[in-house]
């Protein structure tokens, strides 16, 4: 008996003693409420609005024209002595593009100018004939009346005052001519120097100082803005669009996104191919002609939800999107993404029209966490 009392006190009580107070008999109990642990705070995120369109934008394949193209040419051969454009430059209506050598065209002119001073002295001279033949036909007119002369010599008088009154209109049309002329070959001047025919852009540069310019071969060609975007649309676009709208235009090879008024509306379709042509004049006037574009159309459709790419949180196959709750925690929910509409994605189902999301600084969200 005394054996079983020393096996009680010595090891039965102490390794209850030790169990009990492992499990918290012997320390004061806490309520629920006082242990519960504050929401993390997180910080560096952007919340955004989900947003719910009713129109889509559609893309269509366009090119960039500019207002006026023109291939600058000459009427006048020659060598081409100075040219002052480079490709790319911007100049101003009557600028000088180039000059042929004027040599030629000078001694041309100079050779007119004589003829016209030679035509003058002609004239000066039929007219001093036409005076002095006037004169003696007056003479002998009065002479014949008084029968101081014979017929005969009255007419041949008579004879000669009409050949110096052509001689006079004669040399008058000479003058006149010889005047033409030099207005003819001076006006070849002008085609010596070549100047800008209108405001714009030298986008291609075709010859070089010592080249040979002939008429009719283009010697630069220039383009004048605004630039405009000329596309196709298929006929069932039709009822989107009209002269006035404001179209999204994004050109790939320059990496821009442009906004262009649309200015012209083809009337009719095409038959053949079920298409009509629209044109919009570029905002940005820092494009050129020839370059690929996307225009994008908007038209009606069923309500369509977009959120921002950078709002997307994706883990091996997982794609959601952090939503700020009512009490302003986070919370990751599961969507199910749909076609890309520029820096926006379609959200098909996860999300709700107007629902609050975090749009930047996914990676630092956490489930449960407070926005701060």
């Amino acid at each position: 008996m005394r054996s079983v009392m020393k096996y009680l006190v010595f090891l039965i009580l102490p390794v209850t003693l030790v169990v009990l107070w492992l499990a918290g008999l012997f320390h004061p109990k806490i309520s629920a409420r006082e242990i519960e642990t504050a929401a993390k705070e997180v910080k560096g995120v952007e919340i955004g609005i989900v947003e719910a369109l009713k129109r889509s934008e559609v893309s269509f394949a366009g090119t960039v024209v500019p207002s006026d193209r023109a291939e600058v040419s000459t009427r006048r051969m020659g060598f081409i002595s100075f040219v002052g454009v480079e490709e790319g430059d911007y100049v101003r209506k009557g600028d000088l593009l180039l000059r042929i050598d004027p040599r030629d065209v000078k001694a041309q002119v100079e050779v007119a100018r004589q003829r016209v001073v030679q035509a003058q002295k002609s004239y000066a001279s039929a007219l001093a004939n036409y005076e002095a033949a006037k004169k003696t036909y007056e003479r002998y007119k009065e002479l014949l009346k008084e029968g101081a002369v014979t017929r005969h010599e009255f007419d041949m008088v008579e004879a000669r005052y009409e050949a110096a009154k052509a001689s006079v209109e004669a040399a008058r049309s000479s003058i006149e001519l010889a005047r033409r002329s030099l207005e003819l070959v001076s006006a070849n001047l002008s085609y010596v120097e070549i100047k800008a025919p209108f405001s714009g852009y030298v986008v291609r540069r075709l010859v070089d100082v010592g080249d040979m310019a002939r008429p009719g071969h283009p010697l630069l060609v220039m383009e004048k803005p605004p630039y405009r975007v000329e596309v196709s649309l298929p006929e069932s676009m039709y009822a989107y669009v009209k002269p006035g709208d404001r179209i999204r235009v994004s050109v790939p090879a320059l990496g821009k996104e442009l906004y262009a008024r649309v200015v012209e509306v083809e009337p009719s379709v095409d038959p053949r191919s079920r298409t009509f042509r629209l044109e919009a004049v570029l905002e940005d006037r820092n494009v050129r002609g020839g370059f690929f574009a996307k225009v994008y159309i908007g038209k009606p459709v069923k309500k369509t939800l977009l959120v921002p790419v950078g709002a997307i949180y994706r883990k091996w196959d997982f794609t959601g999107v952090w939503v700020l709750r009512e009490d302003g925690t986070l919370t990751l929910r599961f969507v199910r993404l749909g076609r890309r509409v520029g820096d926006k994605v379609e959200v098909l189902s996860g999300l709700e029209g107007g629902e609050r999301i975090v749009v930047k600084g996914v990676n630092k969200a956490c489930e449960g966490c407070k926005v701060g």
